[in-house]
């Protein structure tokens, strides 16, 4: 993420995770008298659980764990492909290296 984003995409997933829990607690709080709820439980969390292994292929690579892996020219290609402008792809990959 650029500099600028970066704490509030932290802060952003803080309070995701927080929501996350808040939502799992109130849907467990509705099944648990119910007959057979576990089993609703169970079967509501496969489906983000299947959204995200579809979707994990599909992301980028992290340019810096193909620098780490010394794969720099990968990680080049990573880094234009996520940023607007050349400048910015070469300026934040040598803060990498």
């Amino acid at each position: 993420a650029p500099a600028n984003a970066r704490g509030a995409l932290c802060s952003l997933y803080q309070l995701m995770i927080a929501f996350g829990i808040l939502v799992a607690s109130l849907v467990d709080a509705g099944l648990v008298e119910k007959d057979g709820g576990w089993r609703w439980a169970i079967g509501m969390q496969v489906v983000p659980a299947a959204l995200l292994v579809i979707g994990m292929p599909l992301l980028p690579r992290s340019p810096r764990w193909l620098v780490h892996r010394g794969r720099v020219e990968e990680a080049r290609e990573a880094m234009r492909a996520m940023r607007e402008t050349e400048e910015e792809a070469k300026g934040e990959l040598n803060e990498i290296i």
